[in-house]
């Protein structure tokens, strides 16, 4: 329960200002720290650091491409910190799901959905062509469009926790 009350914060506080704040992500992480230690003792520190260590690993390809931001991976880590690596993956994947299809909708709407579905297609093509990794700039940059990734979060989490 408290880590649904974190990701709803986490999930307002990315609304409001576009990224969500150390604060709540140290907070979340020392709520993992007891959990852990209170669930396994000693080897609970040991299954922490790996549970929060699984998505900056993971998603580190997506955040050099700049398509994740470290708030996002931190955010997944805070929910590694507390819950099982299982939980975790599965909260991880539905999130994704969520965020994919928050994505979809968007595009069904954006007047611009060809021009950024093309230049999406381009930089992939580059990705795998090069194998260099360059930071995902879209010439529409100008947009004040930001995407809320702890929104999907939440919807994720509730889905595997809950349902």
């Amino acid at each position: 329960m408290l880590l649904l009350c974190l990701l709803v914060l986490a999930a307002v506080e990315d609304v409001r200002s576009g990224k969500v704040s150390n604060r709540l992500i140290a907070t979340g992480l020392m709520t993992g720290v007891f959990v852990q230690i209170y669930e396994r003792r000693v080897c609970g520190v040991y299954y922490f650091l790996g549970n929060i260590s699984i998505p900056v690993i993971l998603l580190y390809l997506l955040f050099q491409m700049r398509v994740l931001g470290a708030g996002d991976i931190k955010l997944f880590s805070m929910i590694g910190g507390i819950l099982t690596i299982q939980e975790l993956f599965a909260i991880m994947a539905y999130s994704f799901i969520a965020a994919g299809a928050g994505a979809g909708l968007y595009l069904v709407v954006d007047q611009q959905r060809r021009q950024k579905l093309y230049y999406a297609g381009r930089y992939l093509l580059d990705f795998v062509r090069t194998g260099k990794i360059e930071p995902y700039l879209p010439p529409f940059a100008s947009e004040s469009f930001s995407f809320a990734l702890s929104v999907p979060v939440l919807f994720g989490a509730v889905y595997v926790l809950y349902l």
